[in-house]
């Protein structure tokens, strides 16, 4: 089976809101507005074994611009607008991409799909697919990235859309081998609201409290869970979360029997954070975050 993942990306309203974050209002239980507002998106780690080739590619071939370089070798964060944060993030050993495994990708969207196309091809890059794909909101086809990442590059033609600046993200989200227990756990569990069921049993939009769009979960025939070798092994991409108080958001998911699989908080150059494990095998993170 030959599985898509740029994953059917279906709702056109997916995109609006902003990141707004609700910081705990004074006097109220900690515990308890944290787990309201338990966690949101913060972004998602782009995991590569080698942090130059990944900058020539997403710089030079993508056009993303650098917008914070000081941990170099080891992250290196991109401009990718006001919404959520794209981290290029060296680990030691990546995960051999299956197009069968549950996993995270990510689509970027561009004004013309033609032009995309040609100009990926001037390049040099190669393609996932030798076809472009039709979707709900327009026309898609995925690139490979230089460790074997696919990328979906998107042409949303539903609506019109005025022109904007490439590249720009579009949306994110997990291909799962059973949608009832995804939504359990990333609905239930970790507390994103679900914003419409229109498109099961395939695909579910996943939001914030504030109503501003967080994730997909895309149901896929075929799509396997994984067994997890964090951390000597990253899976391709890593979605990260954020909380305002990292300890009450983790006395919450124990509350929830959520697998938390660092026992303490560990220390980054971007702060505290645990690691967690969804029913499937997908590592993520929750990081703090300063209000």
């Amino acid at each position: 089976m030959k599985l898509s993942i740029g994953l059917a990306f279906v709702l056109l309203f997916v995109n609006s809101g902003g990141h707004v974050k609700t910081p705990i209002s004074a006097g109220a239980n900690s515990c308890q507005v944290e787990t309201e507002s338990l966690i949101r998106t913060h972004g998602v780690k782009i995991n590569v074994d080698d942090m130059d080739r990944a900058l020539s590619f997403y710089t030079e071939k993508l056009g993303f611009q650098v917008e914070d370089r000081s941990g170099y070798p080891n992250y290196v964060v991109l401009k990718s607008g006001d919404r959520e944060k794209l981290v290029l993030n060296r680990v030691k050993k990546l995960r051999t991409f299956s197009p069968t495994d549950t996993q995270l990708s990510f689509t970027l969207q561009v004004n013309d799909l033609d032009q995309a196309i040609e100009k990926m091809k001037a390049l040099g890059v190669e393609f996932g697919e030798k076809q472009r794909r039709k979707e709900a909101v327009g026309n898609a086809i995925s690139i490979k990235d230089p460790f074997g990442r696919l990328i979906s590059l998107m042409h949303q033609t539903i609506v019109k859309t005025e022109p904007f600046e490439e590249p720009k993200i579009y949306n994110f989200g997990y291909a799962v081998p059973d949608m009832q227990i995804g939504r359990n756990f990333y609905s239930n569990k970790l507390g994103f609201v679900v914003r419409s069921e229109r498109y099961l049993p395939l695909d579910l939009p996943l939001g914030h409290k504030d109503k501003s769009f967080a994730f997909m979960l895309h149901y896929r025939p075929g799509v396997v869970p994984v067994k997890s070798d964090y951390p000597r092994v990253a899976a391709l991409n890593t979605l990260i979360f954020e909380t305002f108080n990292l300890a009450a958001a983790t006395a919450e998911l124990k509350k929830m029997d959520v697998k938390i699989l660092s026992r303490e908080p560990q220390q980054s150059a971007r702060g505290k954070y645990v690691v967690i494990e969804d029913p499937f095998g997908n590592v993520s993170e929750i990081l703090e975050v300063v209000r």
